[in-house]
């Protein structure tokens, strides 16, 4: 009798914590929501979080304070989040790097893996090989041909040890056999304009942010990490098409505090996606070249987990650490 009114006490409290967390998820939300970003206005994510910020308290009846916190290449903002109440009012908005700096910057007090939970992906991009047009490089083939001829002599830029630009970089050596000499800077655009200075050969830039110096001809679009071509640079050939194998995908998502409650998780799921389907919403965000795709919760896991083992065996073959 003993163990069978154990059973029923645990059955009930199960049942009692899902009604529980089903009762939050209808109150929710009930207060204002924070979108923390980890990187500088105006990046892929700061647009993201902006538009759907907008959308939210027209929905929703909650502003949407949207603050971003940079450092540590996003570090610092996801494990603010991570250590915020696990009830979906406080959310990261974040792309791809947080995989590369949970591999980097090992805490024994903040595990990006492990202590935030998915909510969506909301866009993915692309990331475009960009060279100087006075170096000769006309096409993917002379850089590459350029590189075996001089291993370890062509400058390469990077937005810094680490960074998502500098693992291209690393899948592309490996991908074509190549040795460049990798130049790294503190940030994208110290990096771009040395390029477009001739200080440095070549750089991988995101595709939307490479358009308009390609537009101007300060620089030029070899080739688009993909595995076809894109629609803001139709014009450019594809790493498949060019016989490369792409790079790791980019995303851009939102995650939430480890233990928020499904059914919190699962609301936020459902209004964002459909926002980001919003025509008006779509277009703002495909013109910046993001290519709007919204998932499930479990579809950003698996492509994170699958993103750590890969960029772990990049990291660890080529030695790279942290500055």
């Amino acid at each position: 009798m003993r163990i069978t009114s154990c059973a029923v006490l645990l059955a009930f409290g199960c049942v009692s914590t899902a009604v529980a967390a089903a009762d939050a998820a209808v109150d929710f939300p009930s207060r204002p929501l924070r979108f923390i970003v980890p990187f500088t206005p105006g990046t892929g994510m700061d647009n993201i979080a902006r538009l759907v910020g907008e959308k939210l308290f027209e929905s929703w009846k909650q502003p949407v304070i949207v603050e971003n916190k940079t450092g540590l290449a996003g570090h610092l903002g996801a494990e603010q989040v991570a250590r915020s109440a696990p009830d979906g009012y406080t959310l990261v908005v974040t792309a791809s790097n947080l995989v590369i700096t949970s591999i980097l910057y090992p805490s024994p007090t903040f595990n990006p893996m492990k202590d935030l939970t998915p909510v969506m992906i909301a866009a993915r991009g692309t990331n475009s090989l960009a060279v100087n047009p006075g170096k000769g490089y006309r096409t993917m083939a002379d850089l590459v041909a350029a590189a075996k001829a001089n291993p370890g002599k062509i400058n390469f830029a990077s937005a810094g040890v680490g960074s998502p630009s500098h693992i291209l970089l690393a899948e592309f050596e490996d991908a074509t056999h190549t040795s460049f000499l990798h130049v790294p800077y503190k940030g994208t655009a110290p990096g771009v304009n040395d390029v477009i200075a001739g200080h440095v050969d070549a750089m991988f830039v995101a595709t939307h942010t490479l358009r308009p110096f390609v537009e101007s001809g300060q620089l030029r679009n070899l080739g688009v990490s993909s595995p076809e071509r894109q629609r803001s640079a139709p014009g450019v050939p594809s790493f498949a098409e060019l016989g490369i194998t792409p790079g790791m995908p980019a995303w851009y998502g939102f995650l939430a505090p480890k233990g928020t409650p499904a059914a919190v998780i699962d609301k936020l799921n459902k209004e964002m996606t459909r926002i980001l389907e919003l025509p008006d919403v779509k277009s703002a965000l495909e013109k910046t070249g993001l290519d709007v795709k919204p998932s499930s919760p479990r579809a950003l896991q698996e492509l994170m987990d699958m993103q750590l083992a890969r960029f772990t065996q990049i990291i660890r073959k080529n030695n790279i650490t942290a500055n």
